[in-house]
């Protein structure tokens, strides 16, 4: 702190003209008793001697005023004169300036860039009302971790709780669009009345949800997005009152949502949970519901979950058969909207830093190269009668100056970056938080312009003041003294570039060994040429199973026989989306468990083509035929890991389990498993499996169906002739979710990949900066010792030995900057933990060959002035001054 303090005094000194005030009085009061002598001279009593004196002055302040003023002006003039002396001096080196800018706008405007990601995701305040007293609240299952609440405990959370002032349930809702030209699916949330209160938003048009459309049975109405307005009601502002047809059933539209309106991501609908809250009354049916909180005034996140802890630890004890053990998480809102992606733009944001700092660096070793050319120039000056402090604030300004052309052309250069990130992220990356230029990246990169300045430019204009005048201006004289303590300087510069590099470079290395190792993770299933897409038969006319069943089998008769296509299947939660769907089961001759302690298995319903269309290997017995339908015994596949779990021992083929506890209902319903399949990867490469169940399409009703297909060729070429077929089999279905498997498996490390790109991209760019630091340092230094090598070549050394010599200096410099960067990798590549995968953040293969690069990069860089060193002719360098 004492270093800051110091630092600090020392700008203002330089940039900002002193106070007067002391000064001032003390010249106004001389001023005062000279002109009062002189009245008492010229025959004035005492008195009127003061007065006339003072009226003469016209009065202190005045006075006071008026030397300030030209104090200032003075001092303005000043800084001007040294801003044109500046740009004339950089004016004279066009090739320093460029390199310098250049090197400022590559760091100035990555961390412009990267910050707009921080700002958007961490720092901007989410746009809703008090945001930071927003809370999500979920459920926990002990088998598997967070879950969606059920509605029965929402009400009862929301009539128990006192820390949180205000509850609102939203249930996460797909709607089919009918009625218009092209059926759509669009996105939206069933919620409590006070659901957009709460958040503080207001339709533009219309009313809000009323508190009676929460209760079961309520007339269906809608609030509509800005977007969905405009795109398909023309932005008719007589829209109230007219019915839009979602799921086949008339909605009546009441509002209009704000055009920046969002929460979670798109929402174009906005309806009462009350349309739906008589099918949402299980209270041991977990759905998609999630409950928004409002602290209430004086409560804090800690209170909350402590008293949330309590509640549910009663409704356990209250509802034991479907509350057993379960407990709830509090999130905050930005923890939610954030997600798992905040330690990889940590990581990132550090690494941005630290290629900042190298350019920095870099740009000062420039600077003392230049003031070591400038010596005799600031040794005139300071012969002349320039003070220190007047040498520094001249090479300050020109830094500053440097500082601002790099900064605007960072600025430039940050506007391409946002753009070219925005290409690398997934489509819904960050909820769609925007991330784009504001006045609060402007500001942060004002602030970094600043320090920038100072970073790189005090040290070398401190050196540049302490030359030895008299031997610098002495004919033929070339300040050792100073040059040795520059050269000094230089080379810790130099080192510490190297260190910096390093920990990029280890980070960039473990996150590519990370992904290596992910994508070695076997899926369960074979991605390549196939394509999904999603639909949910959601009109009245599929209330019945059969009708169901039909639509599924016409769908896959008709896509069948489409040219280029292998193989087609449905299924629900395919792999690697983190879509489920979970259920007790019993297995028969097995312990019956209380729920809480049931196997808890993800199931999923496909048609008999499932596993063929992804490859999903069948370990044991059969897969599904056409012959397990509606009317034979019910049957089933599950994966290895449930076979491991529970027949480990045994041949889990021929044995039975139902779903629920058998003691609750007295028609259970047998299920045989038939076979054993591999198992998938439903939520992402690096977690585990789960247990799964598979069940045929035609002994469970399944109205939300994944298609997929297998092609000979190119799946996406596929798509308009599958939507065709869907057409001639219900135009008014729509068909959404369209990509390929492929696409999926990448989705699933998006994160990390963007984190690698990012890295190497940052490493790559360290990498230049800091051999350019040491090719600097060994060529200042080949310049230096000129006459050295000389009298070594005409003593009879040979190239080789030149060539070791000034190897050897650039050798020592980067084993020295190899080793302390590894020490401060192994410190922190730990807080990148989170984001490696089949590795160790101390992963020594990394370490080793990272340092292994960066050592032949700079051996490359110090061989280009030592081959030079070896062309030295001694003539020349006994003569070299």
């Amino acid at each position: 702190m004492p270093l800051l303090v110091k630092a600090r005094s020392l700008l203002r000194n330089l940039f900002l003209p002193r106070r007067v005030d002391v000064d001032l009085d003390q010249e106004v009061h001389s001023h005062l008793e000279m002109l009062t002598e002189e009245n008492i001279r010229a025959g004035m009593p005492q008195k009127e001697a003061e007065r006339a004196a003072w009226i003469e002055l016209g009065g202190m302040e005045q006075v006071k005023e008026q030397v300030r003023e030209e104090q200032i002006g003075n001092w303005l003039h000043s800084v001007i004169s040294d801003c044109r002396y500046g740009v004339r001096q950089l004016r004279k080196n066009p090739g320093f300036a460029a390199v310098a800018v250049l090197t400022l706008a590559l760091g100035i405007g990555a961390n412009t860039a990267i910050f707009s990601v921080v700002n958007a995701v961490l720092v901007r305040p989410l746009p809703y009302k008090d945001a930071s007293q927003l809370v999500i609240l979920q459920e926990i299952d002990p088998r598997v971790g967070d879950v969606s609440v059920t509605y029965p405990d929402f009400l009862d959370w929301r009539q128990q709780s006192h820390t949180l002032g205000q509850m609102a349930a939203f249930h996460n809702k797909g709607f089919n669009l009918s009625g218009v030209e092209q059926p759509e699916r669009i996105v939206g949330y069933g919620v409590s009345p006070n659901f957009l209160s709460m958040l503080g938003v207001r339709p533009v048009l219309g009313r809000d949800l009323l508190p009676a459309e929460e209760k079961q049975g309520t007339d269906p109405v809608v609030l509509l997005s800005y977007r969905l307005w405009q795109s398909h009601l023309g932005t008719d502002p007589q829209v109230l009152g007219r019915s839009i047809m979602l799921d086949g059933q008339n909605f009546t539209i009441v509002g209009i949502l704000p055009p920046a309106f969002g929460f979670l991501g798109k929402s174009d609908i906005i309806a009462p949970i009350g349309v739906w809250a008589d099918k949402l009354m299980d209270r041991g049916n977990h759905g998609d519901l999630g409950v928004l909180g409002r602290l209430a005034p004086g409560a804090t996140v800690a209170q909350a979950r402590a008293e949330m802890g309590a509640i549910a630890s009663r409704l356990s004890q209250q509802y034991p058969d479907t509350n057993r053990d379960e407990g709830v998480n509090l999130y905050t809102l930005r923890d939610i909207f954030v997600g798992d992606t905040r330690p990889a733009i940590l990581v990132v944001f550090g690494a941005v830093t630290f290629v900042l700092l190298i350019a920095c660096l870099n740009v000062a070793n420039l600077f003392l190269v230049r003031g070591s050319v400038r010596a005799k120039e600031i040794s005139l000056r300071l012969a002349l009668g320039a003070s220190r402090g007047r040498i520094i604030r001249q090479l300050l300004t020109e830094s500053f100056l440097l500082a601002l052309l790099g900064g605007g052309l960072g600025i430039v250069v940050g506007v391409w970056g946002i753009t070219g990130f925005s290409h690398l992220l997934p489509p819904d990356s960050f909820q769609s938080m925007g991330v784009h230029m504001d006045l609060r990246v402007l500001g942060f990169t004002a602030v970094v312009i600043m320090l920038v300045a100072v970073a790189f430019g005090l040290g070398p204009a401190l050196q540049a003041s302490r030359q030895d005048v008299q031997e610098t201006l002495k004919e033929g004289g070339r300040s050792s003294t100073s040059s040795a303590a520059q050269h000094r300087l230089r080379s810790l510069l130099a080192t510490t570039e190297t260190s910096l590099a390093l920990v990029l470079l280890v980070g960039a290395g473990l996150m590519l060994n990370s992904l290596y190792h992910l994508l070695k993770v076997s899926p369960g299933f074979q991605p390549d040429r196939v394509v999904t897409m999603e639909m949910d038969l959601r009109s009245t006319q599929y209330s019945k199973p059969t009708a169901v069943m039909n639509f599924w089998q016409q769908v896959l008769d008709r896509i069948r026989i489409v040219p280029g296509v292998e193989t087609v299947a449905v299924g629900t939660n395919i792999p690697l989306t983190n879509d489920h769907n979970r259920s007790d089961i019993t297995i028969e001759g097995l312990l019956s468990l209380p729920s809480g302690d049931s196997p808890h298995p993800d199931w999923h319903v496909i048609s008999s083509d499932y596993t063929t269309v992804l490859r999903v290997p069948l370990l044991r017995g059969r897969l599904f035929t056409d012959a397990d339908n509606e009317t034979s015994p019910r049957v089933a596949l599950i994966n290895a890991r449930m076979a491991q779990r529970f027949w480990s021992n045994g041949d889990p083929i021929g044995h039975r389990f139902t779903w629920g506890h058998p003691e609750n209902n007295k028609d259970t319903k047998w299920i045989t498993i038939v076979g054993v399949l591999g198992d998938t990867k439903l939520y992402g490469l690096a977690n585990p499996s789960r247990l799964e169940v598979y069940l045929p399409f035609r002994q469970e009703l399944a109205n939300d169906m994944n298609l997929v297909v297998r092609s000979a060729g190119d799946p996406a070429l596929l798509t308009s002739a599958i939507q065709e077929s869907v057409a001639a089999v219900d135009k008014d279905q729509p068909i959404f979710g369209i990509t390929t498997m492929k696409e999926v498996v990448d989705n699933s490390v998006s994160t990390r990949r963007v984190t690698l790109v990012l890295l190497a991209l940052f490493s790559a760019l360290a990498l230049v900066l800091a051999a350019i630091g040491v090719y600097g340092v060994i060529a200042y230094s080949v310049q230096r010792r000129t006459q050295e090598v000389g009298i070594r070549v005409a003593f009879g050394a040979q190239r080789i030995d030149i060539l070791r010599l000034v190897l050897k200096e650039g050798i020592r410099l980067t084993l020295l900057g190899v080793a302390i960067g590894i020490g401060a990798a192994l410190g922190l590549t730990r807080l990148m933990s989170a984001l490696l995968f089949g590795v160790s953040p101390t992963d020594p293969l990394t370490f080793l060959g990272v340092a292994a690069l960066l050592t032949l990069v700079s051996l490359a860089a110090c061989y280009i002035p030592a081959r030079r060193a070896t062309r030295v002719d001694p003539m020349i360098a006994l003569r070299y001054e």
